[in-house]
């Protein structure tokens, strides 16, 4: 299941936003070891970064479970329906000037300034 199918399950029936949706889901990459020739160091900083990836990995796992959380109160309770959401998500989208389903963060970083 999408993050997608999780927060808008019954948009996530129609076939345009279907492919919209599946357009955002970045393929699995395998986990590749890294090549024979690495020296100890280099072998070292590959699996130092590895650990790194699987923090954020679980980190971003965790967030969309808060998020998700959230969401699925706000509805139950009418405070903010999907349909808010939705709209909000297009409006922000649009920020960068690339309606693509993601924000670059530096846009975010800037308004605070």
């Amino acid at each position: 299941m999408s993050l997608f199918d999780f927060f808008f399950p019954e948009q996530a029936q129609a076939q345009p936003l279907r492919r919209l949706a599946d357009a955002q889901t970045r393929p699995v990459r395998p986990r590749r070891s890294p090549p024979p020739f690495q020296d100890a160091e280099q072998k070292q900083e590959v699996a130092k970064l590895q650990s790194q990836i699987d923090g954020l990995e679980d980190d971003l796992g965790y967030v969309a479970l808060i998020l998700g959380a959230v969401m699925a109160k706000l509805d139950e309770k009418g405070a903010l329906t999907r349909t808010d959401v939705r709209a909000a998500l297009s409006e922000i989208d649009a920020i960068d000037g690339v309606q693509d389903g993601k924000l670059d963060i530096n846009i975010l970083r800037g308004m605070n300034r």
